[in-house]
């Protein structure tokens, strides 16, 4: 819904693509971290706008949003 998996994107682009969905994009969570107590289980909030970051299919983009 956000951005293409498997491409390297940074998270102000994360961020625009929840703003035109009417949401605010908080962070994100790596699958492939979510057993790793060392890197807070794969949670990223208040990222780097900058940072680049390659999602997969598992990867999840944390969102404030209204239902």
């Amino acid at each position: 819904e956000y951005v293409q998996i498997g491409k390297p994107v940074n998270f102000y682009t994360v961020v625009e693509a929840a703003c035109r969905l009417g949401q605010v994009a908080i962070g994100y969570r790596l699958a492939r971290e979510a057993g790793e107590a060392q890197a807070s289980f794969g949670v990223h909030t208040n990222p780097l706008k900058s940072e680049q970051v390659i999602y997969r299919p598992k990867d999840k983009i944390i969102v404030l949003a209204e239902d």
